[in-house]
C-alpha cells in the first residue's frame, strides 16, 4: 500500500528507475526539483494522521478565522477587481444546458454555446478595438504569456521588452516562462518606467532589430496610472517590434478611455475577470486575446492560440458556427500546435457573455465611471491628511499607489479587524518584486487602494467614512 496513490508497486520501482537511469528516487528527484526548492526536513507541524471527520472539524474551524468582509467593504484591486453582477446572470448560466467539458471539442459544442462564445468574441473585441478575438484562455497571465510567444513567432524574433510598471507577477510569469528559452537564445530585458510611466525615450533607447514585442500594461498600469497611449506605439513600430497590451488593470476602464486598438496596440492580452466574472480564491478567471488590423493576415491569425469560434452557413444555407483554427495539440498534430497550455474557460466566457448582453453599453460605462467617482473621492480624503501623498503623479483611473506615515500593512491589519480592506500593501504581497540593483522595488510604507461601483451601494457613504476615518487615525499619529 506505501505506492497506492502513484499506482507503482515496489517491485515496479527499480524497474522504472532503471529506464530513466537514476539509482533512486532521491536522485530522480534532484534531477528535476531545483535545488532552492529542495527541502529535507521532517513537517511536524502536520501532526499525526486524523480521521476524516476530524480533519473535517478542524477546517471548519480555521474557516471561522478567515475574515467575512461585504463586498461595498473592499477596496482591493492589484488584478482582481469587484464587480456588480445581475442575479439574473447565474440564473441563465447555472442551468444544464451551459454545462460542459471546459474545452468543448467541435463534436461536444452545440450552437447554443457556439454562439454564445462567437459573442464573447465579438464582446472582446468590441472592448479592445482589436480585429479578431480568440474564445479566452485560462485568465490574464496565461494570455500575457501566449501573446508573448505568438509575438516571437510573427516576427520571428527573439527579445521581448517589458515595462517595470507591470504587475509584478505578470514580470515574474515572464521570467518563468521565457527562463528555459533564455538558454535557447531568447532574451528579456525590462524598460524603466519614470515616475510611474513607461515613457516612449526609454522604449526607444532599448528596442533594436532583434525586438519582437514590447509589453505595456494598459490603458492602466500597475498603479493604476494611465499608460501607454502617448507615443509609446511609435517607439515601439519604430523598429519594426510589436506593441503588446496587457489588461492587467481594471479594464471596465475600456468602456471610458480609448481602446488599445486606436492607439496603435498590434496584440491585446488581458484578464477577462473584470467583465462580470467572480472573485474566487485565485480562480476560475478566464484570458482574453486578441489581434489588431495592422499585423491581421492569413499567415498570423494562424498564430493566434485557443480557439475561434466562426460563423458559417450549411449546406441548407442556414447560417451556424463552428469552431475554426484551432492551433492547439488536441485538435491538429502536435508539431503544428502553437500552444499545449491555451485551456479555454468556457463556462466563464458566457457568464461574461452573459453580464454584457445584460449590462448593455450604457450599464458597463456607468458601473466605469461610478468606480472612477468613488476612487478619486477616496484618494482625494485622504490626500488631505498629514502624512499621506501619491506614490507617482499622474493621471489614474480607479486604482492609486499611495505613501502613508506608518507602515502600509499597519493601516490594512487594523481596517481589517473592522471588516473593511483597505488596500494592498505592497511591500508585504510582492516581496520578490525588486529593482535591477536587486533592492525591492516598494518601501513598507506603499498601499495600493481601488474602487469599483460595488463601493458606491446604498450604504456606501458610511462604509466611505468607516474607510477614511481609519486612515486618519494614523495621519493624526503621525
Amino acid at each position: 500500500m506505501a505506492h497506492r496513490f502513484s499506482g507503482i508497486t515496489d517491485e515496479e520501482v527499480p524497474r522504472a528507475l532503471s529506464v530513466v537511469r537514476a539509482n533512486s528516487i532521491e536522485e530522480l528527484y534532484a534531477r528535476v526539483v531545483p535545488e532552492d526548492h529542495q527541502w529535507d526536513g521532517v513537517m511536524e507541524w502536520l501532526g499525526q494522521a486524523m480521521a476524516e471527520i476530524d480533519i473535517e472539524f478542524l477546517i471548519k474551524v480555521f474557516s471561522k478565522q478567515n475574515y467575512d468582509v461585504p463586498p461595498e467593504n473592499m477596496f482591493l484591486g492589484g488584478g482582481h477587481y469587484q464587480r456588480e453582477i445581475p442575479k439574473a446572470v447565474f440564473e441563465n448560466i447555472l442551468t444544464g444546458k451551459w454545462y460542459t467539458p471546459y474545452t468543448p471539442y467541435q463534436k461536444e459544442a452545440a450552437q447554443g454555446i457556439l454562439f454564445s462564445l462567437f459573442e464573447y468574441q465579438n464582446y472582446i473585441q468590441e472592448m479592445s478595438g482589436m480585429a479578431i478575438a480568440n474564445a479566452g484562455l485560462y485568465h490574464g497571465m496565461n494570455s500575457l504569456i501566449e501573446g508573448a510567444l505568438m509575438a516571437c513567432r510573427i516576427t520571428g524574433r527573439d527579445k521581448i521588452l517589458y515595462s517595470e510598471s507591470l504587475h509584478p507577477l505578470a514580470i515574474r510569469n515572464l521570467k518563468t516562462a521565457f527562463g528555459p528559452k533564455i538558454k535557447q537564445g531568447f532574451e528579456l530585458v525590462e524598460v524603466p518606467s519614470t515616475n510611474g510611466i513607461t515613457r516612449p525615450e526609454s522604449i526607444d533607447e532599448l528596442v533594436d532589430e532583434r525586438t519582437a514585442a514590447v509589453i505595456v500594461q494598459t490603458p492602466t498600469n500597475f498603479y493604476g496610472l494611465i499608460d501607454g497611449m502617448d507615443g509609446q506605439a511609435e517607439a515601439i513600430h519604430s523598429k519594426g517590434a510589436l506593441y503588446l497590451a496587457y489588461g492587467g488593470g481594471d479594464q471596465i476602464s475600456l468602456a471610458l478611455l480609448s481602446p488599445p486598438g486606436e492607439y496603435g496596440v498590434d496584440i491585446y492580452a488581458g484578464e477577462g475577470q473584470h467583465f462580470g466574472v467572480p472573485i474566487g480564491f485565485g480562480g476560475p478567471h478566464i484570458g482574453t486575446l486578441a489581434m489588431s488590423k495592422s499585423i491581421l493576415n492569413e499567415k498570423t491569425v494562424r498564430q493566434l492560440p485557443g480557439r475561434l469560434v466562426l460563423p458559417v452557413v450549411d449546406m441548407h444555407g442556414i447560417k451556424a458556427f463552428r469552431l475554426g483554427l484551432q492551433p492547439r495539440e488536441q485538435h491538429i498534430n502536435r508539431e503544428k500546435a502553437t500552444s499545449n497550455t491555451c485551456t479555454s474557460e468556457t463556462l466563464i466566457a458566457i457568464l461574461s457573455t452573459v453580464w454584457f448582453a445584460m449590462k448593455g453599453h450604457n450599464g458597463v460605462k456607468d458601473a466605469a465611471y461610478q468606480s472612477q467617482q468613488v476612487a478619486h473621492y477616496i484618494v482625494n480624503e485622504i490626500l488631505k491628511m498629514p502624512g499621506y501623498e501619491m506614490l507617482h503623479d499622474g493621471y489614474f483611473f480607479n486604482e492609486a499607489a499611495i505613501r502613508t506615515p506608518v507602515p502600509a500593512k499597519i493601516i490594512a491589519d487594523s481596517l481589517a479587524e473592522r471588516n473593511i480592506f483597505a488596500g494592498i500593501p505592497l511591500a508585504h504581497k510582492f516581496p520578490y518584486a525588486i529593482k535591477t540593483d536587486g533592492k525591492p522595488l516598494y518601501d513598507n510604507n506603499t498601499l495600493l487602494i481601488a474602487a469599483t461601483e460595488m463601493n458606491n451601494q446604498p450604504n456606501g457613504n458610511k462604509n466611505l467614512d468607516n474607510l477614511l476615518r481609519g486612515f486618519k487615525e494614523y495621519a493624526i499619529a503621525n
